[in-house]
């Protein structure tokens, strides 16, 4: 599997309506592929959208994008909010949840630390003894290395029921989660963000 992450950038005050067209067209697009999830930001930069899209192959994606290009069924119709769209692919760890429909909470925390070559994998390794311990007090929903976008990062997606379950798992870690970083660990950045209606992902 793999899994798409396309970020998108909007003008200010447009996300209650682009989350309103991507779900009036969200079934012209399903039958081809399930959407794993979508979010809006509540922190970082605000006025973005978070979508996730699990495909089997880089191939079936390619396919898949060749098929819905066909408006006005699908991409829905956001041109005169957008701002800025990036996508990157990501390559689950071996521990990695299926991106499958889940009730979780209202919070999901998207995080992404970028390496130098070789700390994702380094990261993985590290992780994989603790992160069912971990995963106890919140679900994990998705971590893995870029494939395509920005390099050597390493995205890991936490769900809480709400910004206080986060501060009560936060607490109870007491600096015992992540496991000791790679030394080649560049930097860290994590927004919190909100669960649209139509996300299977909530």
């Amino acid at each position: 599997m793999i899994v798409e992450m396309r970020t998108y950038l909007l003008s200010p005050g447009s996300v209650p309506e682009a989350e309103a067209r991507f779900e009036r067209h969200l079934p012209n697009r399903t039958p081809l592929s399930p959407l794993g999830g979508l979010w809006h930001a509540a922190t970082g930069d605000l006025h973005t959208l978070i979508h996730l899209w699990p495909y089997e192959t880089l191939d079936q994606r390619t396919a898949i994008r060749a098929q819905m290009m066909q408006p006005p069924k699908w991409p829905p119709p956001l041109r005169e909010f957008l701002r800025e769209m990036k996508s990157q692919v990501f390559l689950p760890a071996p521990f990695s949840p299926a991106l499958a429909p889940a009730r979780h909470g209202r919070l999901y925390e998207f995080c992404i630390d970028s390496f130098l070559p070789g700390g994702p994998a380094e990261t993985a390794a590290a992780w994989a003894p603790h992160v069912e311990a971990r995963a106890r007090l919140s679900p994990l929903v998705f971590a893995g290395h870029s494939e395509l976008g920005e390099l050597n990062q390493w995205l890991h997606i936490w769900a809480y029921r709400d910004a206080a379950h986060r501060d009560e798992v936060h607490a109870a870690l007491d600096g015992r989660w992540p496991p000791p970083a790679s030394d080649k660990l560049l930097k860290q950045h994590s927004v919190l963000a909100v669960p649209a209606s139509c996300s299977p992902l909530a």
